[in-house]
């Protein structure tokens, strides 16, 4: 099986079947042996900054390693009770909806709802429809449902718990409070190791935060020199790395050694860590809390500056239904920030009344430079933004620049 859409210098591995000659087939049994080492999925990350790359998962990892363990993991904090209902309108080529809800639902003997896709307008009918009481939502989503007109039955659903990944603090505790529902966060990745952080099942957890790492996993801050640091100071965000589970946990990107090996780094007493490519910090109660992708980071003036607070931000704004901040390169060759705006149906903005939105909201540098009002902004099959997209077609005429 091979999810998602690939890059288009992309060659199937030898053997390879189309599903409908699978189906064509004939029905009569046939015998065919399976290796653990077979592959049997090839998985893509998200490609939001670079090209996706294809994650490997052999028979022997699918069915009996890291995943089904990672999927336990999950298991153990959902508190999955006889009645409930499980959701997702994400696609099946998505970690989160194969491994989490399909799996979960299946290995839980527990109904399964699958939606063709997402839908902010139809997402709570669809969960009344269907008596839903759990589904998993992905970072622009809650955002984006809290920006539906409000709505008298806005309470009147089965759903108790939403388990979120990158929900925006700013909309958590309002999100709660409307649609009468208990938001849980977790974190991991298709090419995560199947290590995670979770604040599932787990009480007094601070709005934000992603959780803490599941039981028998250790995660912790690094700088680009290895160090370790000290509580709410933000470094890539790693986890251990432990001889005895690399069978379990190793990734292997197809036919990209290089990108798999780069996984591994040491920190500076030359112990091994997982990297994820994620900013994060912890505070002092050991709850790990998002930063930002590290390449998302824009290199403005000497300042550091998160696309992701920029982001969280600007979409604050009523007017605002989503947006996507990212540095451009100037002719000076450093980077600058631009932001792309989607606006909420019948609302209309200036760049200058923009501007003043943001001031005295972030720090000066963190003010884009460049701003231009989009129809819509490209994204993957599972909503998130392809900023890669965006960067590669730069400024335009429709293009504000408040320098000039």
């Amino acid at each position: 099986v091979n999810l998602r859409e690939a890059p288009s210098d992309f060659r199937l591995p030898e053997g390879t079947i189309s599903l409908q000659e699978v189906m064509n087939a004939s029905e009569e049994n046939i015998t065919v042996e399976i290796s653990l080492k077979d592959i049997v999925i090839l998985m893509y990350t998200a490609g939001t900054t670079g090209l996706p790359k294809a994650v490997t998962f052999w028979q022997g990892k699918l069915i009996g390693g890291y995943k089904l363990e990672y999927v336990r993991n999950a298991f153990k904090t959902l508190y999955l009770l006889e009645n409930d209902v499980l959701f997702t309108a994400l696609p099946l080529g998505h970690a989160n909806a194969l491994f989490i809800t399909t799996f979960n639902a299946y290995l839980n003997e527990r109904p399964l709802i699958l939606g063709k896709r997402f839908s902010a307008s139809r997402h709570w009918n669809i969960c009344r429809k269907y008596n839903v009481t759990q589904f998993n939502t992905l970072g622009v989503m809650i955002p984006i449902l809290m920006k539906q007109p409000e709505q008298p039955n806005d309470r009147e659903h089965d759903v108790k718990v939403i388990q979120s990944a990158a929900c925006p603090k700013e909309v958590w505790e309002a999100f709660e409070n409307r649609f009468n529902v208990k938001i849980q966060e977790f974190y991991g990745a298709t090419d995560g190791g199947g290590f995670m952080l979770t604040s599932l099942g787990q009480d007094g957890y601070p709005i934000g935060t992603m959780g803490k790492p599941v039981q028998g996993q250790n995660a912790s801050i690094l700088d680009d020199d290895g160090i370790h640091l000290g509580p709410k100071e933000v470094g890539e965000l790693v986890f251990e790395w432990k001889e005895k589970e690399i069978k379990q946990r190793t990734v292997k990107y197809y036919r990209n050694e290089e990108a798999s090996n780069s996984l591994i780094i040491s920190d500076k007493d030359g112990k091994k860590w997982f990297s994820t490519g994620d900013l994060a910090y912890c505070d002092e109660d050991g709850w790990y809390f998002y930063v930002d992708r590290k390449k998302d980071v824009i290199r403005r003036r000497g300042e550091n500056i998160a696309a992701y607070s920029v982001e969280r931000i600007i979409n604050q704004n009523e007017k605002i239904l989503e947006s996507a901040a990212y540095g451009i390169k100037t002719e000076l060759g450093e980077d600058e920030v631009m932001i792309a705006i989607v606006l909420q149906p019948g609302k209309s903005m200036t760049p200058e009344e923009l501007l003043d939105f943001c001031k005295g909201k972030m720090a000066d540098f963190m003010i884009p430079r460049y701003i231009e009002f989009v129809n819509e902004l490209p994204k993957n099959m599972v909503h998130r933004i392809l900023k890669r997209e965006l960067k590669k077609r730069g400024i335009t005429q429709d293009t504000f620049d408040r320098e000039k």
